[in-house]
């Protein structure tokens, strides 16, 4: 028995016919009736039935087309494998950032001249980061955290056995489009926002919103007009800062982005270097090559 066998005896049942699978193999009718017969002779089962229309499976057939399936479906497995292991892969979550984004195609356009590369990359919230480093789905995971939130991250991280490496600081910033009351300010403090409308990425224990203010004597909370939409989709959150009088709380590592469709990053007062731009990782395991290279090219262009 050999892949060939299983592989046009699927291909048969899937079409119907020997010759409608004799097109989809690039090969003749006799050709794959052959190799199928070949298959029933040495299980001396008989697979298929043999109509004028076409081939019907028999109920021994449609056991051996289960296991066939799985057969076929874990050598195409290891197949890819095998390839895989001509490509250096670094798998990578992060919460959203237009400029990690950036700086990675530049990392990638750097590295695959010297060697085939792949970066898997999946955007995500903070919690969702932590669970995939965590579950070994990423290596690395890019996360910007306020200061106030710090020390409960890191706690949650340490019990998952995971570590985290700050890259830089950054303040905050309000965005606002043109349909903004605050649109000319120059900057705003923590009292100027609690009348307005924001609209936040879907991050409930890390969000950058809860930077501001304080626990129990949160000005910003007491706003009569104040309003906070939640949402996991950038170009939602984007057009509505960009198109209503919604802002948005953010730190500087999407000021480029909203810059270019019209959005102004407006500084917030006493908020001054007070996100934590960094990754996690595995704290007992060796990261990789690429990993290493990776952060050490961020290391100097310290530009987030």
């Amino acid at each position: 028995m050999d892949v060939k066998q299983l592989q046009y005896f699927v291909v048969s049942v899937d079409m119907g016919s020997f010759h409608s699978a004799a097109e989809a193999l690039i090969t003749t009718q006799p050709n794959v009736s052959k190799i199928v017969k070949s298959l029933e002779d040495e299980l001396n089962m008989t697979l298929l039935n043999r109509t004028r229309s076409g081939v019907i499976i028999t109920p021994q057939g449609e056991r051996i087309y289960a296991y066939a399936i799985e057969v076929l479906k874990n050598i195409n497995m290891i197949n890819e494998f095998k390839k895989g292991q001509e490509i250096e892969t670094l798998s990578i979550s992060s919460v959203p950032s237009n400029t990690l984004s950036f700086y990675l195609s530049q990392f990638y356009n750097i590295n695959k001249q010297e060697k085939g590369i792949q970066i898997d990359f999946f955007e995500t919230n903070v919690q969702n980061v932590i669970r995939r480093v965590h579950a070994r789905k990423s290596e690395l995971g890019f996360v910007y955290i306020s200061k106030r939130s710090m020390s409960a991250f890191r706690q949650q991280i340490k019990s998952k056995g995971l570590e985290y490496h700050e890259l830089t600081k950054a303040p905050l910033y309000l965005f606002v489009g043109k349909n903004s009351p605050l649109y000319r300010k120059k900057s705003v403090n923590e009292t100027a926002l609690k009348d307005i409308k924001l609209i936040q990425y879907h991050e409930k224990q890390f969000s950058l919103y809860n930077h501001l203010g304080h626990i129990k004597e949160d000005v910003i909370y007491n706003g009569e007009n104040m309003s906070i939409s939640y949402t996991n989709s950038d170009s939602f959150l984007t057009q509505l800062i960009k198109n209503t009088e919604y802002g948005c709380i953010g730190s500087s590592f999407v000021k480029n982005q909203y810059h270019e469709l019209g959005i102004k990053a407006i500084p917030i007062t006493s908020c001054e270097k007070s996100i934590s731009f960094g990754y996690i990782r595995r704290k007992k395991d060796e990261i990789s090559d690429l990993a290493k290279s990776l952060i050490l090219y961020f290391d100097d262009i310290k530009r987030f």
